[in-house]
């Protein structure tokens, strides 16, 4: 019976996200944004992502710069980090990544940046309080200033979910295909902004929040599916 009941949920559980993905395929023509102003929203490029790795549970500091906008990001390992609207520099995102550890011991730190399947750059590190830096193909010749406004979503649980998503404003809505934690950044946002999350594996309940320069302005909990809007 048991074992009934699972493979129920289990099949209940894809049928969900076969819908909510049945949804974005027609995103180009008339998916309306749940926050009532994404429609026509234009394709994206394959999904550029910087993942901090290493001994889990390591803890560390990380400034990370696009062309635009920077961000201080401190953690511990793994953390997954998107930039949503980043400018985009001969068809390519361009940032930098550079992380300390925050331990004296031998544990290792690693940071890698992705473009779909491709791996665009990695580095570690195993020396006690030790730093690297990793960039994109395209160099970034310095610093950004800090992100105005700072606006961040912080999916934390339930640990090693997979989930698909859309964060927008009122102008664009970026998909996503992440692992929690995951941690999205969104650059020069145009109004409030929303997201909406779906679980692939039903780990547990989602738990998410939203700051505002350094502020949580909103949480979120909830199981499959959870949205999370900025007051």
């Amino acid at each position: 019976m048991n074992q009934l009941i699972a493979a129920i949920r289990r099949l209940t559980g894809l049928a969900l996200v076969m819908a909510w993905l049945t949804g974005l395929s027609a995103c180009n023509n008339n998916y309306i944004g749940f926050a009532g102003y994404v429609g026509n929203t234009p394709p994206t490029s394959p999904e550029t992502v910087f993942k901090v790795l290493g001994t889990v549970g390591t803890p560390f500091t990380l400034l990370i710069s696009n062309a635009r906008s920077s961000w201080q990001v401190q953690g511990n390992v793994p953390l997954n980090i998107n930039i949503v609207n980043s400018p985009m520099i001969n068809g390519q995102t361009t940032a930098r990544m550079v992380a300390t550890k925050l331990s004296s011991d031998n544990n290792l730190l690693s940071l890698q940046i992705t473009n779909g399947f491709t791996v665009m750059g990695a580095v570690s590190t195993s020396a006690p309080y030790g730093t690297i830096t990793a960039q994109t193909v395209t160099p970034l010749t310095q610093i950004a200033p800090h992100a105005q406004p700072d606006v961040r979503i912080f999916v934390f649980g339930p640990a090693g979910e997979r989930f698909s998503g859309l964060v927008e404003d009122s102008q664009i809505g970026y998909l996503v295909n992440q692992r929690v934690p995951a941690l999205f950044l969104f650059d020069s946002p145009n109004g409030k902004i929303d997201g909406q999350f779906t679980q692939i594996q039903s780990f547990g309940p989602f738990a998410i929040n939203m700051t505002y320069n350094g502020v949580v302005v909103a949480t979120a909990k909830g199981f499959p599916f959870v949205v999370i809007r900025q007051p």
